[in-house]
């Protein structure tokens, strides 16, 4: 929910509140000055420190190209002491100036641009012929320690974000599985429990997906979709998946509010992938034993069991659409048992998944429309806007003629987006109507 949009829709409503006898005079108020307290500041000071942070970072990391054969090696090396040396002490004296918080957090982040150019050029200096993604990972760690020890968001996200180009480097360029990165994730899970850093929480969230999905990079699994190890473990994935968000979902700590979007967001994208009858037909035949996959089957499933056990128990859900949600929850689950362990035969599979697929947004949609949630509303009718996008090009693509295919698709898509779009403004129309935030 928009907070800013919160308070004016509440601003708004409460008069009436009044009027009707529900509110006093004195809870109105208090009601108003307790929301403008909670809500959003503005970031536009923060922003700035961060710009003028990263120009002068790129500023003196230019200087040190254009003049580096100017100096010796003493030289080359006292400068970048001086200039990380500098960011630290910047960032200690406007901590203690009550009036400069944001600029602090700016030279922060100063300081992770001026560890990552002193391994640069300490390479460059001595020669260093090393792993290059080494020094990215170096770089992160840096970034870490400085998020850890000052505080400082901007500093963990520039840190998450460089642990990313280094996953990346190592899964996708390199083909090699980036194990040290759990170890990072543990770690930066520290700092994340004890502030509340929506930012870089939801960076760390996109992180695991991230190593996630490049173990399908690896050459041990399969470079394409035709490795029937590499289905059973992007099965697992999404069930695991699901599972985290499961648990994230039933808790209110601000760290497991922050992951649980992205969470339910690949778990359904997971899902999506499933629907396409094409999908793992054309894998090879499943070779080795299948009491590994049995046994990674079962800790996946109990994660996913104990989160949606958590969930039911937390839920204040009507008992029909509890129940409801509980079948989604199963069938889900055993579909993705079944691409674990029985390979595709056949295009059977993708109708169950398609039918599950659209339980889900119409489950989600219901909650939406029930509980005054515009978002849920917005998504599930997103989500449901692309299944039909999906399923008209992987389904008639090859049974029209080219042209008639487009402009068949061009006359349907229209008419079905315009009827949508007017459902979905019919129901938040309703919402206002009903004075609902």
């Amino acid at each position: 929910m928009n907070d800013r949009g919160f308070g004016k829709r509440l601003a708004q409503e409460l008069p009436r509140w009044q009027k009707e006898g529900w509110v006093s005079s004195e809870g109105r108020q208090a009601i108003l000055a307790d929301v403008a307290v909670r809500q959003t500041k503005v970031v536009w000071a923060s922003s700035l420190a961060l710009a003028g942070a990263l120009l002068l970072g790129v500023g003196v990391i230019t200087w040190f190209a254009a003049h580096w054969n100017e100096m010796n090696k003493l030289m080359k090396l006292i400068f970048i002491f001086l200039a990380l040396t500098a960011s630290h002490v910047a960032h200690g004296f406007c901590q203690t100036r009550s009036a400069l918080p944001k600029l602090a957090q700016g030279m922060a982040f100063l300081s992770v641009l001026f560890f990552g150019a002193a391994i640069m050029l300490i390479g460059q200096i001595y020669h260093i012929d090393s792993h290059f993604p080494d020094g990215i990972a170096l770089w992160a760690a840096g970034g870490l320690l400085t998020a850890w020890l000052l505080g400082s968001q901007p500093a963990m996200v520039a840190s998450i974000t460089l642990a990313a180009l280094w996953t990346w480097t190592e899964q996708f360029d390199f083909r090699a599985m980036n194990w040290p990165l759990l170890g990072y994730l543990a770690l930066a899970a520290v700092p994340l429990f004890h502030h509340e850093w929506k930012m870089a929480t939801r960076g760390w969230g996109a992180l695991f997906i991230l190593w996630m999905i490049g173990w399908h990079a690896q050459p041990w699994i399969g470079v394409v979709w035709e490795s029937h190890a590499h289905i059973r473990l992007f099965a697992l994935q999404v069930l695991g998946i699901a599972g985290c968000w499961a648990l994230a979902q039933a808790s209110e700590h601000p760290f497991a509010r922050a992951v649980r979007t992205d969470f339910l967001l690949a778990a359904l994208v997971g899902a999506f992938v499933f629907t396409f009858p094409d999908f793992a037909l054309r894998h090879t035949k499943p070779t080795g034993d299948l009491a590994p996959w049995l046994a990674a089957l079962i800790s996946a499933m109990a994660i996913y069991t104990a989160g949606i056990i958590r969930l039911v128990r937390t839920s204040d859900l009507a008992a029909d659409r509890l129940r409801i949600g509980i079948a989604l929850a199963i069938s889900f689950a055993l579909l993705l048992a079944v691409e674990v362990i029985v390979p595709r035969s056949s295009g059977l599979p993708a109708l169950f998944w398609n039918a599950i697929f659209l339980g889900v947004l119409y489950w989600i949609s219901d909650l939406g429309i029930h509980h005054g949630g515009r978002v849920m509303v917005n998504r599930a009718f997103t989500g449901f806007s692309i299944w039909v996008l999906a399923r008209y090009f992987d389904t008639f693509w090859s049974l029209f003629d080219r042209a008639l295919f487009f402009m068949a698709g061009g006359v349907l898509l229209l008419a079905g987006g315009g009827w949508l779009e007017r459902r979905r403004r019919a129901l938040l129309r309703d919402f206002e109507d009903r004075g609902q935030p």
